[in-house]
C-alpha cells in the first residue's frame, strides 16, 4: 500500500510534536489560516497545510541545536522556539520555503512560506499568493497574542482591536479575520488542542504519493537528521545508498529496493530529538546518557506513526530495526533471528559499516578493510543468513 499526502503531514506533525514545541502554534496557525482562506475561496486542504507547514523552517538543526544547547531539549518552551526568527545563518522562513519546495503537494507555495511574515507594504493584493502569505502572517501574529495572553475576553478584544489598525496586514486579510473571528465559536477552537488537531487532520485529502515524491519526503527529512551534527553530515546519506545498493545485489527488484532506500533515509529519524551534547560528546558516554542515545530508536517509532503506521507500512519497521542484532542483543525490542527479514538485515549491516568508517567525536574512521574485517569477525556466524554475503 501506497503513502499518502495525508499521512504524510500527520508525520510531518509528529515530528514537529518530538523535536520542538510548536505543534501547537502550528495547528493554531493552520486553523486561522484555513477559516480565513475560505471566506476569500481560497483552497480548504491548501491553506490548511501551508499554515500548519508556515514554521518547518525552524527545524533546521542549526537552531534545533541552538535551542537544546540553551535551555535543554525538555525544558525549552513554546516562546524559546518562537524567539528563533533572528537569521542563525538564514531566516527560517527562507529555510521553511526551500524545505515545502520538495513536497510536490504544495511546492508551488513556497514562496507563502517565505513570505509570511512579510508586511503588507511588500505584498501584491492583486497576487494569490501574496494575501496567502499576510493571511498566514496574521493568524501567526493572533497565535502568539493567545499564547502569551489570557485568553480573556479583555484579551481578546484587545487582539481584534490591534488587528483592525495594523498596517502590516492587507484589507482581504483583515476583513477574512473580521468575519471569523466574530463568532464565539471560533474563540473557544482556537485554543483547544483536541479541537485544532481534528480539524487538521479531517481536512487533509489523501492523495498517493508516487515513488518519487516518497523519495523527495525522505530527502527531506534525511538533511534534517544529518546536519544536526557535523560528525553526522552525511551518515544516513550513506547508509541509504548502501543499503539501495545491497537491496539491488540481493536481487530484490527495483520496487523494494526503492523502499529499503526510503527507509535507510528515516532510520535515524528520532535523532533529531537527541541532545546535541550527546551526540557530540568527545568521550565514553555515560550509562544515562547511553541509555538516552538509544531513545531515538523508539523517537523514530513513534514519529512514524507508531504499531498502526508499521502494520499498514512494513518498509517503516526496516529502519526501526537497526539496531538489532540476529543474537537478540539489540535493542529497542531484542528481535532476533527469524524476526528480523532481509531488508532490515541490510539496513543494520549498512550502519554498523558506515558508524565504523565515520569520524566520531572519541574516534577516526576505520579504513574500509579494517571495517569489512570486523564485521566478518564479529558476524562470521551468521554469515549462513545471506546477511552479510550481499557484497
Amino acid at each position: 500500500m501506497r503513502f499518502n499526502t495525508k499521512e504524510m503531514y500527520l508525520l510531518l506533525f509528529r515530528l514537529l510534536q518530538k523535536v520542538s514545541k510548536i505543534d501547537l502554534h502550528s495547528l493554531q496557525v493552520a486553523y486561522m489560516s484555513k477559516s480565513m482562506g475560505m471566506e476569500l475561496g481560497f483552497s480548504k486542504h491548501r491553506m490548511n497545510v501551508i499554515g500548519f507547514l508556515h514554521d518547518i523552517g525552524l527545524l533546521n538543526p542549526v537552531q534545533v541545536n541552538q535551542v537544546q544547547r540553551i535551555h535543554g531539549v525538555e525544558n525549552a518552551s513554546m516562546r524559546n522556539w518562537l524567539a528563533l526568527d533572528s537569521g542563525l545563518q538564514e531566516n527560517h522562513a527562507v529555510i521553511g520555503s526551500r524545505i515545502v519546495s520538495k513536497i510536490k503537494d504544495i511546492a508551488e507555495l513556497s514562496e507563502v512560506v517565505e513570505k509570511h511574515h512579510y508586511y503588507s507594504m511588500l505584498l501584491d493584493p492583486s497576487n494569490e499568493q501574496d494575501v496567502m502569505a499576510n493571511v498566514i502572517h496574521l493568524a501567526d501574529t493572533v497565535s502568539i497574542s493567545l499564547i502569551s495572553g489570557e485568553r480573556t475576553v479583555k484579551h481578546i478584544d484587545e487582539v481584534k482591536q490591534n488587528i483592525a489598525n495594523s498596517n502590516e496586514f492587507l484589507e482581504e486579510a483583515r476583513d477574512a479575520f473580521e468575519k471569523i473571528s466574530e463568532k464565539k465559536g471560533f474563540w473557544w477552537s482556537v485554543v483547544d488542542e483536541d479541537t485544532l488537531y481534528n480539524e487538521f487532520e479531517q481536512d487533509l485529502e489523501e492523495n498517493t504519493l508516487s515513488n518519487n515524491d516518497l523519495q523527495s519526503l525522505g530527502d527531506i527529512l534525511m538533511y534534517m537528521t544529518d546536519v544536526k551534527s557535523k560528525f553526522t553530515t552525511f551518515h544516513t546519506e550513506r547508509i541509504a545508498y548502501l543499503s539501495r545498493l545491497l537491496a539491488r545485489r540481493a536481487h530484490l527488484g527495483d520496487e523494494r529496493s526503492m523502499e529499503v532506500f526510503f527507509a535507510a533515509k528515516i532510520h535515524d529519524l528520532g535523532k533529531m530529538a537527541t541532545p546535541i551534547s550527546i551526540l557530540e560528546k568527545p568521550g565514553k558516554l555515560t550509562e544515562e546518557e547511553t541509555f538516552i542515545m538509544q531513545r531515538h530508536i523508539f523517537d523514530s517509532f513513534l514519529i512514524v506513526g507508531g504499531r498502526e503506521a508499521i502494520e499498514k507500512h512494513r518498509l517503516l519497521q526496516w529502519g526501526i530495526n537497526h539496531h538489532e542484532r540476529l543474537d537478540g542483543s539489540g535493542y529497542p525490542w531484542g528481535r532476533s533471528g527469524a524476526e528480523l527479514d532481509l531488508e532490515s538485515r541490510i539496513i543494520m549491516l549498512a550502519d554498523v559499516f558506515v558508524a565504523l568508517t565515520e569520524d566520531r567525536p572519541y574516534r577516526k574512521g576505520m579504513s574500509v578493510e579494517s571495517s569489512l574485517d570486523i564485521i566478518a569477525l564479529k558476524y562470521r556466524a551468521d554469515c549462513s543468513t545471506n546477511m552479510y554475503s550481499l557484497s
